[in-house]
C-alpha cells in the first residue's frame, strides 16, 4: 500500500472519482472494463486517468490498495468500539464482505499481472501482510478472554474466513461464518464439565 503523494483539492476529488468508478465499472461489466468506460463513470477525460494512474494495472491496485486500507482501519475501530470478541466477530464479517465484494476487482488484479504464474505479486503479499497484522491484535484479545480458541493464529483464522466466504453464494457467507465462529469457540469437554 504505497502512500500517494498530497494532491491539491481537484486532483484529490477525481482521483477519488476515478478509484469509486473503477470498482464500480469493474463490479458492472467484468474483468474486461475498459479505461474509456471508467473515465466516463468518473466524469473526467482519459488524460485526467492517465495523469493519476499510468496504466490499468495501476489503477486496480489503487483501488485494492484503498480497500485494504479501510478493511485494516476498521480492525482498529472495532477494537475500541466493542468487547474483544464481539470486535473480533464484527471484523471477520466485514472480511467476508470485503472478500465478495472485491471478487471481481481481485480477478482483474490477476488478470493484468504480467510475473510468473507460479508467484503471488508482491502487492498480494504485502496486502496479506496488512490484513494479517489488523487481526492479530483482535485474535489477540479475543484469545486473552477466552472468546476464541488460544491455538489459532491469526493467518490460519483468516485463512478459514476465506474459505467461507468463497464457498457458496454471497448470501451463504454470513451463515458459514456462523458455523466457522462456533468451531473456533473454546469449550469445555464432557469429562471435564462433570468433574
Amino acid at each position: 500500500m504505497t502512500p500517494s503523494p498530497p494532491l491539491r483539492a481537484d486532483a484529490q476529488r477525481n482521483r477519488e472519482r476515478l478509484l469509486s468508478a473503477a470498482e464500480s465499472v469493474l463490479n458492472e461489466r467484468g474483468v474486461g472494463a475498459s479505461l474509456d468506460d471508467i473515465a466516463k463513470a468518473a466524469g473526467v477525460g482519459n488524460a485526467t486517468l492517465y495523469r493519476h494512474f499510468s496504466s490499468r494495472d495501476k489503477l486496480i491496485e489503487a483501488v485494492y490498495d484503498q480497500r485494504i486500507k479501510g478493511l485494516c482501519d476498521s480492525a482498529a475501530q472495532a477494537a475500541e468500539a466493542s468487547k474483544p470478541g464481539e470486535a473480533l466477530v464484527i471484523w471477520l464479517r466485514e472480511v467476508v464482505i470485503h472478500l465478495n465484494e472485491s471478487k471481481v476487482l481481485g480477478e482483474a488484479f490477476m488478470a493484468d499481472y504480467d510475473g510468473p504464474a507460479d508467484v503471488e505479486p508482491p502487492q498480494v503479499t504485502a496486502w496479506h501482510r496488512a490484513v494479517d497484522e489488523a487481526a492479530t491484535p483482535l485474535l489477540a484479545a479475543a484469545q486473552r478472554v477466552g472468546a476464541i480458541r488460544r491455538d489459532l493464529t491469526a493467518t490460519e483464522l483468516l485463512a478459514l474466513t476465506t474459505a467461507v466466504a468463497r464457498a457458496g453464494s454471497p448470501a451463504q457467507a454470513g451463515h458459514f461464518l456462523d458455523l466457522l465462529l462456533e468451531g473456533v469457540v473454546p469449550r469445555e469437554h464432557p469429562k471435564a464439565a462433570s468433574r
